[in-house]
């Protein structure tokens, strides 16, 4: 079962758990929460694909590096 979301005392934020993994053969990093039905993602380090956002992919990738996770090379 998982945590429930919390919105901040201002409430302008929430507080969301994701699980983010490496995807060798599709070359992206995959994003989801047990807390929604509906937020499954991915993002790629292209640009020019629709789901390229090299920032995100760099942060993302250094995070999984960064705890021993499979991740870009």
């Amino acid at each position: 079962m998982s945590t429930p979301m919390r919105r901040s005392k201002s409430g302008k934020t929430v507080t969301l758990e994701i699980d983010i993994w490496w995807d060798a053969a599709d070359k992206s990093i995959h994003i989801a929460s047990n807390q929604s039905d509906t937020l499954i993602a991915t993002v790629s380090n292209d640009p020019t694909k629709r789901r390229g956002h090299p920032k995100l992919f760099r942060e993302l990738a250094k995070v999984l590096r960064d705890n021993g996770a499979p991740s870009p090379p």
